[in-house]
């Protein structure tokens, strides 16, 4: 059966410019361009944004602390490739989220892994994961304010703000007229 879906990319937002990209979740989209857009429609709509970044999910080269420890570190190649620089993100929790702690420069992709494994050290995460830099889709910083400004006027609703449940116990109560 041919897969119908569109490809997902893994979003990263950073909410201030003093702290890192973290990952938000994931989008389906036909091409980067309508996944950042998708990945703002989605993820901006309350939080403070400041960038997003979309990478495509089967880009992204990852490993685990298990892994390490059942199979070690990936070896690490002669230097007989071409380097190229690829973004770090470590999740360091089970309940938080991949966070951008730098980059390294590596021949492949488990190549990278195992250069951040050895760069950023193994105490604190639970999963590692890499992307090449050029695969990362950004928004552009002269465009901040049109894309993340009109989420900041809305105002967030609570579900107990529309009195719903309220209306329908007074509708429930009151006696019914006969038509």
């Amino acid at each position: 059966m041919k897969d119908t879906q569109w490809p997902i990319y893994q979003v990263f937002h950073q909410e201030q410019p003093d702290r890192p990209h973290t990952n938000a979740g994931a989008v389906h989209a036909p091409d980067a361009e309508l996944a950042l857009q998708n990945a703002r429609d989605v993820f901006v709509r309350r939080p403070d944004c400041v960038s997003l970044w979309v990478v495509p999910a089967d880009q992204i080269f990852s490993l685990t602390a298990e892994e390490i420890e059942r199979a070690g570190l990936p070896p690490t190649p002669a230097g007989n490739g071409d380097s190229q620089r690829y973004l770090v993100f470590l999740k360091r929790t089970q309940a938080g989220s991949h966070e951008h702690v730098g980059a390294v420069s590596a021949s492949s992709g488990p190549a990278a892994l195992g250069e951040a494994v050895r760069s950023f050290g193994t105490e604190e995460a639970l999963v590692w994961w890499v992307v090449p830099e050029g695969l990362v889709e950004r928004t552009d910083a002269a465009e901040v304010g049109s894309l993340f400004g009109p989420a900041k006027d809305k105002p967030y609703r609570d579900q107990a703000f529309y009195h719903t449940t309220t209306l329908m116990r007074q509708i429930r109560g009151r006696p019914r007229q006969e038509t």
